[in-house]
């Protein structure tokens, strides 16, 4: 377990977490999260705990104990084969109100449906693709994130089917103009004939399709339970445009930086 550390860098969701504890004369020493900050501004408001992937029982004890401190805002693990006890902890907090985060950064197929049961979701969550899309906040996310940040370019991330109450940034659609000039053809300014009217209706036709399609392409979801505890999944693969910023949002509770 690492205590009171801060150190995500630019390209943090590239690196493994348990290279991410810088020390200096056998100090912990504070980085800002994802780029550089005046030392005033540096991340000491708030507590944030890294589970290293070595963490085991032995950990669960002290692990407790932090937890119950009123400093803490989250913890972030990123693996599903967790000890018992450590895994019981950390629902205690979860079930409690806590944030438990979890750093999806290879892809495991199965770790989004294993978190769904470890953590006793009413709906499982399932693993949907690896692929780049342009990406858009939902109103869900942006009530906690604030409105700062309401796309994401286009970036590849791991992707999850999860329900409509835990979808926090979903798959971009083209608008519906672009779409049916894709299946139908440019008209370049002539007036269109009935072979292009057909297929221009038959592709709005297919759009409602293509659009539930992407929202079932999440690269964050958030399950929140009825204590206001809430579970999140980033499956981010690394720090480009705005992901800096949405990632800071959710792990610190703030809207300002």
């Amino acid at each position: 377990m690492r205590k009171e550390i801060t150190p995500f860098e630019n390209q943090v969701l590239k690196c493994p977490i348990k290279n991410l504890l810088k020390k200096k004369n056998n100090r912990h020493t504070r980085s800002h999260p994802f780029g550089r900050k005046r030392v005033e501004e540096q991340w000491d408001s708030f507590e944030l705990i890294i589970l290293d992937d070595e963490s085991s029982a032995t950990a669960s004890a002290d692990l407790s104990e932090t937890l119950q401190e009123s400093g803490v805002r989250s913890v972030v693990f990123r693996d599903t084969e967790l000890d018992s006890s450590l895994l019981s902890t950390l629902r205690q907090f979860y079930d409690s109100g806590g944030l438990v985060i979890f750093f999806g950064i290879y892809g495991v197929f199965s770790d989004p449906t294993t978190l769904s049961r470890q953590f006793d979701f009413p709906q499982a969550w399932n693993f949907s693709g690896y692929t780049k899309h342009e990406y858009e906040m939902t109103s869900t996310a942006m009530e906690y994130t604030g409105y700062a940040v309401r796309e994401q370019q286009y970036t590849k991330a791991n992707l999850l089917k999860v329900p409509i109450q835990d979808r926090w940034m979903v798959a971009k659609p083209m608008p519906l103009h672009q779409y049916i000039e894709e299946d139908a053809g440019g008209l370049d300014g002539e007036a269109p004939d009935e072979e292009w009217k057909n297929a221009a209706e038959t592709a709005k036709a297919g759009y409602v399709n293509y659009c539930d399609g992407l929202y079932e392409q999440c690269p964050l979801a958030v399950h929140k339970n009825k204590k206001g505890g809430r579970l999140a999944y980033l499956g981010f693969v690394n720090g480009n445009g705005k992901i800096p910023y949405i990632v800071r949002r959710l792990v610190t509770n703030k809207k300002k930086y």
